[in-house]
């Protein structure tokens, strides 16, 4: 059984790390790329912005990514996401997904660890099905509670844990 923290769906590149900031030179605001007098997007962040960063105060460039349209006419870029407010409530949401591969198989002691762990057995999906079906619909259906929890409650950390009993038995070796 596992019981995974959030993660973020990938790694941070040095230009996000730049467009936390606001530009001292450009005034370009944080999220947005830094601009030429043109207006156009420069191809390199001013050095400036990033002297901020602890980890790229060092560099003598930070190119400012395709994505982003270097040449291009400036637009601002996505706003931060606001604050959460420290007086919101938080609480940890915990979802459970139980699964075993035959029907000959019990779920019930699946369940009552999910139990155990404080999920309510109205927040565990089960289903019994094989490991070769690459859709699982209950799977699915968990998955998708949990991503409308998160998006009601941003607050609140939602925590999937997932408890599955394979076809292969372990046998102890002497």
């Amino acid at each position: 059984m596992t019981d995974p923290q959030e993660s973020s769906p990938e790694p941070e590149s040095e230009a996000d790390h730049v467009e936390r900031h606001p530009c001292p030179k450009c005034k370009a605001a944080p999220g947005s790329p830094c601009r030429s007098r043109s207006g156009a997007v420069t191809s390199a962040y001013h050095t400036g912005r990033f002297t901020k960063v602890p980890t790229l105060a060092k560099e003598l460039r930070v190119p400012t990514p395709a994505t982003r349209g270097p040449g291009q006419p400036w637009r601002p870029g996505k706003p931060l996401p606001a604050a959460v407010d420290p007086d919101l409530p938080s609480a940890d949401i915990r979802i459970g997904y139980a699964r075993c591969s035959h029907l000959s198989q019990e779920l019930d002691s699946q369940l009552d660890a999910l139990a155990r762990h404080g999920i309510g057995r109205d927040k565990i999906f089960s289903e019994k099905i094989s490991t070769r079906i690459k859709v699982r619909p209950a799977f699915e259906e968990a998955l998708k509670t949990a991503r409308e929890i998160k998006a009601h409650a941003p607050h609140c950390r939602v925590i999937f844990t997932v408890n599955e009993m394979s076809d292969w038995v372990a046998t102890p070796q002497s």
